[in-house]
């Protein structure tokens, strides 16, 4: 069974589980105060403990490995994408093979990650080696393999919790976020313009997107001075509102070239 939670892994890591919604196990593991997480020694009265209990080993496991990849995905999403390849060669290598030394992995990993991150990913690295152990002690009398598993989700919770919320966004995210706000600050403006260019618009059409550019500029600097407008800058306007007649996806439509 032991092989069974390897492949499983193997499977899992290149899928995105940051998004994916939370398991029941999950939501109690999270609620799960940091003083109940301290008391190791009475795992059967925790709330993680009776609800693995009725379960059967691989199912189990299986609850455990999916919250322990989701979190290991949601680390590794904060990574720069040349980085990411690294950490998963990292944990690769410590979960099938104990010959590699901590000290020269440690020295790996800070080549990729902050103190804080490497904090994480210990956690997350703990929690996986519980369920190949869990799968072991499974075999002998006293429940030991659902404490392993216990034990092992009560690791990932502990520590630093910021790189597991789940609105974390990557650089990209951000930035595309930004893109899409600073381009609907513009909207209104950019309605205006092209009202101004329908109305402005010569019977046959503008003879060049400068006729056009030139007949509404002044409408629109009169719109922006009474509405007093701040996107896009007042003292930008010209050369915003030239780009936008050219390349606008919005504006640009608005311009009815004549026919030759």
């Amino acid at each position: 069974m032991l092989k069974q939670f390897e492949l499983e892994l193997s499977l899992h890591l290149p899928l995105d589980w940051s998004s994916t919604p939370k398991s029941e196990l999950e939501i109690i593991a999270e609620q799960s105060s940091p003083k109940e997480k301290a008391f190791l020694l009475k795992l059967e009265e925790h709330p993680i403990y009776r609800y693995l209990i009725p379960l059967d080993i691989d199912d189990a496991g299986n609850k455990v490995l999916n919250i322990t990849t989701k979190r290991y995905m949601m680390l590794r999403k904060t990574l720069l994408d040349e980085n990411k390849t690294i950490l998963d060669q990292i944990l690769k290598k410590q979960l099938e093979s104990q010959q590699h030394k901590e000290t020269e992995l440690d020295n790996k990993l800070k080549t990729i990650l902050n103190k804080e991150k490497i904090a994480a990913y210990h956690h997350i690295k703990n929690s996986y080696s519980s369920i190949g152990m869990a799968v072991f002690l499974s075999q002998k009398p006293g429940n030991l393999g659902i404490k392993m598993l216990c034990a092992g989700l009560l690791e990932l919770y502990s520590g630093d919790q910021r790189f597991f919320k789940e609105q974390i966004q990557t650089r990209a995210e951000i930035a595309k976020k930004g893109g899409i706000a600073r381009k609907d600050r513009y909207l209104e403006t950019k309605r205006e313009a092209c009202r101004q260019l329908d109305e402005l618009t010569p019977p046959k059409g503008w003879t060049t997107e400068l006729d056009a550019y030139k007949a509404i500029l002044p409408k629109i600097k009169k719109y922006m001075k009474d509405n007093d407008t701040r996107y896009p800058a007042q003292n930008t306007i010209e050369n915003t509102l030239r780009r936008w007649i050219k390349n606008d996806s919005i504006v640009s439509a608005a311009v009815r070239i004549a026919q030759s």
